[in-house]
């Protein structure tokens, strides 16, 4: 199941529990496209610290959806941050980006709150000072 908190734009955080159906990654890709064609700076963090892995069609989704943005992402998306907490998971991701290198640069963080504190430089970097106070915040929950 995921949740998607757009309620801190430009700060976009999603947390993904447990399993996922092809539906609601249908669903999750359909938010995140229409966020990216605000044509506005923006940070996303995924937080898959709660989840177990995607599914190879969800995988494909999510290949498919990264290949139609990639342009508006590369432009508005001032930095993209995975949460993930298990070490083996970390693992598995690398070697899967080693073989197949993702579009979406993202970085990989071992907690939320990190993720949180370098959304908020992304942001100080790219000139949105408004993201910055907002991650922070954030981070301090």
């Amino acid at each position: 199941m995921y949740t998607l908190d757009e309620s801190l734009w430009p700060l976009v955080i999603v947390q993904r529990s447990d399993t996922t159906t092809d539906k609601e990654m249908e669903s999750i890709l359909q938010s995140l496209g229409k966020l990216i064609k605000r044509r506005e700076p923006y940070v996303l963090v995924i937080d898959f610290s709660r989840s177990r892995p995607l599914n190879h069609s969800q995988r494909m989704m999510l290949a498919a959806h990264q290949e139609e943005t990639a342009d508006l992402a590369r432009e508005y998306c001032k930095g993209f941050f995975v949460v993930i907490n298990s070490t083996t998971a970390r693992l598995a991701r690398a070697v899967t980006s080693f073989v197949r290198p993702a579009a979406d640069q993202h970085e990989e963080v071992a907690s939320l709150s990190e993720a949180l504190e370098r959304a908020a430089l992304r942001f100080e970097e790219a000139g949105v000072l408004k993201g910055a106070l907002i991650a922070r915040k954030q981070a301090r929950r």
